[in-house]
């Protein structure tokens, strides 16, 4: 039974994941979900599951490795595990299945054929290459995979050369010493928990409270920086009220910036005398700090801003981002009159805390930026740009995806043909903006007046499609009378009392299989009936 197979859906997205449980609950299947590599291997390990669907970008580990992994364990051997991405690098389907994937499903998935291949691998179908391919896709993995290993090895050495040369700098004392692996086991835990926020924004609106709780520090403060007028904008704080920054304005100049710049994008002032820039004086009196921190955490990460790296690889899709993603901010703390100084080895993990902070703010940044594209660029692919409808394009991939579900499943579809009445003259009356609207608001009334099944598409000019899954011609016939009616009785605003200045709409009806089985003959019968509509006297509907 449905309700005994159990699949496991590894997926670091949680919008994908509430999409993917209500797919596979409809269903009837155990549904599991994990957001990480390791997750999902400790879950598999312990339910044993049917099916195993993953991602093969995830935040620990890339899905390849997971992949790797399962197969080599003894009871998950034989688990079908499919690979669903939008990854569009050559040939990623080959070196899934070299990897140990038994198949693929590209992203966006289309529900109805992604609930049918499910089955198929759940009974025991798998995606195969010629013996001679995969040897060749499987030689290619494993040099992939060496040299992620090999890169891995290297970071890991790079890294422990950095805290061995840390180490031998700070550890002055043994009270040092004690104080340094407190402060460097809270940042570890505090980078990870930042990691897990994946939320740049949270990330802003968290740290002071968690600086202070690290390091002892008594107040800190992220400003947001507005260049154009060189002030500072309290975006959160801890140890002292945002309201006083609505009273007491900050002012850093341009020198200053250049200034701190210089100085790797950190600055200690130990003390106020060795202050050279005025507003930065003045900046110190106002906080009444005459020792603190003060550093541009926004260029403290790889890149200057996440806007840059995209700029930098010829991406031509700015117009789409939001500028509050390029925001810079300024981050000051200091521990008060009664904290005593900083010490040295404060200072220097504090820095590289907020160098892995600026980093990991940076990454959050940069991955919110490409999803949000990713997602417009997506929709705008398969749209058409002024009534929002499906275009073309989608429309003639829908009609050969729906005959050949039609065809697997012996169900049947109809499809119309809509063409506006008296458009043209419509147009040249009352001008192109108006017709422009006309043209949105009746796509809008045949879209909210449909099954949320069927699939309206502006097929060119004033011609739209509507493909209606399930649907004899018979019902067909009813729903295209349906939407007439509808048409005939609104009131467009700039029609005539005249009848050729009066949208109404002609429909042309024809059905699978009824009509034929070929998705191209059934779009010209429909195409004809919709002329002889058309030539029977218009706003009406005719059947091939």
């Amino acid at each position: 039974m449905q309700e005994d197979k159990i699949i496991l859906y590894i997926e670091d997205d949680p919008e994908a994941r509430f999409l993917m449980a209500d797919i596979i609950r409809y269903k009837g299947y155990i549904y599991l979900e994990a957001s990480r590599g390791l997750e999902g291997i400790k879950l598999a390990e312990k339910h044993k599951p049917d099916l195993i669907l993953i991602d093969l970008m995830l935040p620990d580990m890339q899905g390849y490795e997971v992949t790797t992994h399962l197969k080599t364990l003894p009871q998950l051997s034989r688990t079908p595990i499919i690979a669903i991405t939008a990854a569009t690098q050559k040939n990623v389907k080959e070196i899934v299945l070299a990897a140990g994937c038994d198949g693929f499903i590209p992203k966006p998935i289309n529900i109805s054929e992604f609930i049918y291949k499910i089955e198929e691998f759940l009974s025991g179908h798998k995606d195969h290459m010629e013996p001679e391919e995969e040897r060749l896709y499987l030689q290619k993995y494993n040099i992939q995979l060496v040299s992620r290993l090999k890169k891995k090895i290297l970071e890991l050495e790079t890294l422990n050369k950095n805290l061995s040369v840390l180490n031998s700098e700070l550890f002055t004392s043994k009270e040092e010493l004690s104080h340094y692996n407190d402060r460097l086991f809270y940042l570890n835990n505090l980078a990870n928990y930042l990691r897990a926020l994946n939320d740049p924004q949270a990330v802003i609106h968290i740290l002071p409270q968690k600086i202070i709780e690290g390091f002892q520090m008594e107040r800190c403060v992220l400003f947001k920086i507005v260049p154009e007028h060189e002030t500072l904008v309290a975006e959160a704080a801890a140890g002292i009220a945002l309201s006083f920054f609505e009273q007491n304005k900050i002012r850093l100049s341009e020198q200053f910036f250049h200034e701190l710049a210089e100085e790797g994008n950190i600055l200690w002032i130990k003390d106020p005398a060795e202050i050279v820039d005025e507003s930065l004086q003045v900046f110190s009196e106002k906080m009444k700090a005459p020792s603190f921190l003060i550093g541009n955490i926004s260029n403290l990460g790889i890149y200057k801003d996440s806007t840059s790296i995209l700029k930098d690889s010829g991406v031509d899709l700015l117009a789409d981002f939001d500028p509050s993603f390029s925001q810079q901010y300024l981050v000051f703390m200091d521990k008060g009159k009664k904290g005593g100084a900083l010490h040295t080895y404060e200072v220097r993990i504090i820095k590289s805390f907020l160098h892995s902070a600026a980093i990991i703010h940076e990454n959050m940044l940069l991955n919110a930026q490409l999803v949000n594209l990713y997602k417009i660029k997506a929709e705008q692919a398969i749209r058409d740009e002024m009534t929002q409808m499906y275009n073309y394009r989608y429309f003639i991939q829908e009609l050969h995806r729906e005959t050949n579900r039609s065809k697997r499943f012996n169900t049947c579809y109809s499809l119309m043909m809509v063409d506006i009445d008296h458009f043209k003259k419509y147009n040249d009356t009352n001008g192109h903006p108006e017709g422009d609207k006309a043209l949105k608001l009746l796509s809008n009334l045949m879209d909210q007046n449909t099954r949320t099944t069927d699939t309206v598409c502006r097929y060119g000019g004033e011609e739209f499609t509507i493909i209606l899954p399930g649907l004899k011609k018979s019902e067909a016939i009813m729903i295209a009378e349906k939407l007439r009616s509808l048409i005939e009785d609104h009131h467009f605003s700039g029609e005539g009392a005249e009848p050729c200045c009066k949208l109404t709409i002609s429909i042309g009806v024809a059905s699978y299989p009824e009509d034929s089985t070929r998705p191209e003959v059934l779009l010209k019968l429909a195409d004809t009936a919709m002329y002889k509509a058309k030539a029977q006297g218009r706003n009406r509907v005719v059947a091939s």
